[in-house]
């Protein structure tokens, strides 16, 4: 690595965290030291190290935010992920549907129930949908949903890791009332749950999803 890189990487790691990092300097310590650059649509800075991918966004200030700062601490400073094991769970819930993304993050077609990605596109998923059968209000029926997706989740996914994406708010918020549920009645799954974040479900993509993911393991 030149010194001009080993120079950005001490800053990038150093404490405490840079406000000021360029994103031009970014970039050129990625195309350094990373396994993997890829600049995508959208302003989007794909990077895979050690078998960890992580997306950054472009800024438009021309300066890193302090978000992609973190994440791109946490990912320099990852474990390399052995092989057969580039897998990745994520689960989306609002009151309505529970979705399971199974995540391959080395495949390199994509494929769901009803969507297939171009070919050579980096990200893969199997997807299991799980759908709240009547959609009343009342608690029951609500319990009824999180148990059948906690049962699926025990029965497919057993010992799987995953990240749980929701995008409510107080008791709006299913994902934070399933997670309360897994840790009642569900201590095997809630055990796996690395961590539990927001995300717009209506807006968000399966790369989204899984960019998000990988964000949340790599903090978790």
């Amino acid at each position: 690595m030149s010194d001009h890189a080993d120079r950005v990487s001490a800053a990038l790691m150093g404490s405490p965290a840079p406000r000021d990092l360029a994103w031009t300097d970014f970039v050129m310590l990625w195309k350094e030291r990373a396994d993997e650059v890829e600049e995508e649509s959208g302003d989007r800075l794909a990077v895979r190290m050690n078998g960890h991918r992580v997306v950054f966004r472009r800024p438009h200030d021309g300066v890193v935010s302090i978000q992609d700062v973190e994440d791109a601490r946490h990912l320099l400073t990852a474990q390399p992920v052995e092989k057969g094991e580039g897998r990745l769970l994520a689960v989306t819930m609002d009151d309505e549907r529970a979705r399971i993304w199974d995540f391959d993050l080395d495949a390199t077609t994509v494929q769901d129930e009803t969507h297939t990605l171009r070919d050579g596109d980096p990200r893969a998923h199997h997807l299991r949908t799980v759908e709240r059968h009547t959609g009343r209000d009342d608690e029951r029926d609500l319990v009824h949903y999180f148990d059948e997706v906690a049962d699926r989740m025990q029965t497919e996914f057993a010992g799987r890791r995953f990240v749980l994406f929701g995008h409510g708010d107080g008791t709006s918020d299913a994902a934070a009332l399933f997670a309360a549920r897994l840790r009642k009645e569900h201590p095997l799954v809630a055990g796996a749950m690395i961590a539990e974040e927001r995300i717009d479900l209506s807006a968000a993509t399966p790369a989204d999803i899984e960019a998000a993911a990988q964000k949340a393991a790599a903090r978790g």
